[in-house]
């Protein structure tokens, strides 16, 4: 059963898009170095027109976990979340963690 972690964000107003860009690229460096097959960046087309989701797919919560605990407890994580919260370059709208239902 697959699953998705999404991360969706908003520039804020006078952000340079280029530096929010380059901390999202950092993160998702951050998200691969502990295991995440592949992070991908998406700006939203339709909806909440603006935002950027970052999502991160798994096979399984296993996966999920093997990635994500030892990602929480990076001190390099920590700093890039610290660093964007201090930057005040974007904020975020909202996170989900999505378990996949099979349809037969």
């Amino acid at each position: 059963m697959a699953y998705e972690a999404r991360y969706v964000l908003r520039p804020n107003p006078g952000a340079d898009l280029g530096t929010v860009i380059e901390s999202l690229k950092a993160g998702a460096a951050l998200w691969k170095k502990h295991g995440a097959p592949s992070p991908r960046l998406w700006s939203v087309a339709s909806g909440e027109l603006g935002s950027y989701v970052l999502t991160v797919q798994f096979e399984n919560a296993m996966e999920y976990a093997k990635v994500t605990d030892p990602l929480s407890a990076d001190p390099e994580f920590r700093r890039w979340q610290a660093n964007n919260l201090q930057s005040g370059a974007f904020t975020w709208v909202r996170s989900d963690l999505m378990r996949e239902i099979a349809l037969p």
